[in-house]
């Protein structure tokens, strides 16, 4: 099975397994969902792409008017949907689709999340352009996603000979620093950049502004 010419077949099997990981750092993830929900308010609408198990759309669902979960895995979705009727929160809906649904009208939320999913995209550009454009004037855009680039050799040697036989989703080696580059590139201001971990792996998470 090649999972780079079909990522949700990888992440339907990975499921169960995905969604049996505790959170690592359950202290700063806490801290971090605090410190994101000052950049949200009651009336506005979210957006988080590659949402998986839903876990950050439950947990600011209390600060908005309505959260949108899309994700390419129906078996993550399937999953989500349980964990949020668990919880009875009745302001967020799962939809199993990708960021370029044509259904997303140009404007349609005020913020969209995007937790370790930037480097699923094989063109960086494309996709900050495609959330600049979902989002409405002074909108806001949370990332958090793995920079793999900027470790060692060793691992990014690895994932990209398992990403070439297919054993993997393909995977864009990211740096920070482009990351950064292509937020102001393309219409965004950088408002905070945070490292809320300090766990080896942890990356930053990033709040921008359209311009």
């Amino acid at each position: 099975m090649l999972f780079n010419t079909s990522p949700e077949k990888f992440w339907n099997l990975i499921a169960k397994k995905y969604a049996a990981d505790p959170i690592a750092d359950r202290q700063a993830y806490e801290i971090k969902i605090d410190k994101l929900k000052t950049w949200m308010k009651s009336e506005m609408t979210v957006l988080d792409i590659g949402c998986a198990t839903g876990t950050q759309c439950g947990d600011i669902a209390d600060s908005v008017h309505k959260v949108t979960g899309i994700d390419i895995s129906s078996k993550l979705l399937a999953i989500a949907q349980q964990r949020i009727d668990e919880r009875d929160i009745r302001n967020v809906e799962f939809i199993e689709t990708s960021a370029f649904d044509e259904q997303f009208e140009p404007g349609s939320f005020d913020v969209v999340m995007t937790f370790h999913v930037l480097h699923f995209f094989e063109n960086l550009d494309v996709i900050v352009k495609r959330i600049h454009d979902l989002l409405k004037p002074g909108g806001v855009f949370i990332s958090e996603t793995g920079c793999l680039a900027d470790r060692s050799k060793f691992l990014v040697n690895t994932l990209k000979i398992m990403g070439a036989a297919g054993l993997l989703p393909r995977i864009t080696m990211l740096k920070d620093q482009q990351l950064q580059e292509s937020l102001q590139q393309n219409g965004f201001t950088i408002v905070d950049r945070t490292k809320y971990s300090q766990q080896p792996d942890n990356e930053f998470t990033y709040v921008a502004i359209k311009s």
